[in-house]
């Protein structure tokens, strides 16, 4: 995979952004968005997803001719329903990886609520709890490892996605 490929699309955006941010500017104040919203902001962030998920086809495949075929497939063969249908276990997730993904999940839901509703980091608010508290999540955090991380016997540095770097 040449370095061009997923550094050229994000470069691409970077020009396009620069290039467009005046014409934005004057659409959002004659539309008057208020771009300090939620509803803004929000979409910034679904807008920014889409366009990394977008650059990350070209640095998952073998060719340039192979990101466009997986584009156009994208396009041709659109199907929205698979996310309801269970289809997701198929896809190198088994229904035990997946209830360990929905408790990270909750997990960073949890993280991300402390942080917005007590306005600190979760370090300062793990600071603030009792010593007992803090090492509970220090050993959970360490077991957590232990058990779901990627070493031992069957771990592979091959299947490390930066390995080819």
């Amino acid at each position: 995979m040449e370095f061009y490929h997923l550094g050229g699309v994000h470069g691409i955006y970077q020009v396009t952004g620069d290039i467009i941010r005046p014409l934005k500017e004057r659409l959002n104040k004659k539309w008057n968005v208020k771009t300090q919203s939620f509803s803004y902001k929000t979409g910034q962030i679904m807008i920014t997803f889409l366009l990394v998920d977008f650059a990350w086809i070209f640095f998952r495949t073998d060719s340039l001719a192979d990101s466009f075929l997986f584009i156009s497939r994208i396009a041709t063969h659109f199907n929205p329903w698979t996310l309801f249908d269970q289809s997701l276990y198929t896809l190198g997730l088994n229904q035990q990886e997946i209830h360990i993904l929905l408790a990270a999940a909750a997990v960073l839901l949890f993280v991300d609520l402390i942080r917005y509703r007590k306005k600190k980091t979760l370090d300062i608010f793990l600071e603030e709890q009792c010593i007992w508290f803090r090492w509970g999540i220090l050993f959970f955090l360490f077991f957590f490892i232990l058990i779901f991380g990627m070493y031992g016997p069957a771990f592979d540095a091959k299947q490390f996605i930066y390995f080819q770097f």
